[in-house]
């Protein structure tokens, strides 16, 4: 079981994406296609109740050109 720490992080995570992918004005169908996967998971992402791999965030910096450093740039 997650720790609500976890929980938190990854909803913050999540918005962040959701933030990067609408400045772009990208859905997440677009951002799916760029990464070959489901638009589900990536709504699943985005609203922090899934744990992803590092090579999945990898996938949607690249998705959403941007680098990781760029991702991660949110308050803890």
């Amino acid at each position: 079981m997650q720790e609500v720490k976890d929980i938190e992080y990854l909803k913050k995570l999540g918005n962040r994406i959701r933030e990067l992918r609408k400045m772009q004005k990208m859905t997440q169908l677009d951002v799916a296609g760029k990464m070959e996967n489901f638009a589900e998971q990536i709504g699943r992402i985005e609203r922090g109740e899934q744990n992803v791999s590092v090579c999945t965030l990898k996938k949607i910096a690249s998705a959403l050109n941007i680098t990781m450093t760029e991702l991660f740039d949110f308050p803890d």
